[in-house]
């Protein structure tokens, strides 16, 4: 299963698998990276027919920093957060 991450350029690139390895063209050998997420998922779709579509890797709301595979993480309101970023501990911080 693939996940797209956007690069700080911009670009997004596709990563696969549980150690996040980066995709390669298979024609190329080159690093595929595209302008837009919805091309990455085109390329995708075409590239890997039997394979659930290309989502975006989760991450932090607050910070925007994507989550690697072993890194802990929360849901608060739907959305994803570090530990440490979640809404209820800054309200935590606040009242004291």
């Amino acid at each position: 299963m693939g996940e797209a991450r956007q690069l700080k350029a911009g670009r997004w690139r596709i990563y696969e698998g549980s150690g996040l390895e980066i995709v390669r063209d298979p024609q190329t050998g080159s690093i595929v990276t595209f302008d837009t997420l919805a091309a990455a998922r085109r390329w995708w779709s075409r590239s890997h027919p039997d394979d659930p579509p290309l989502a975006e890797a989760k991450k932090c709301a607050r910070c925007g920093a994507y989550f690697g595979p072993t890194t802990e993480w929360s849901v608060h309101d739907g959305r994803y957060f570090h530990p440490a970023h979640s809404p209820a501990v800054f309200t935590m911080h606040r009242r004291r």
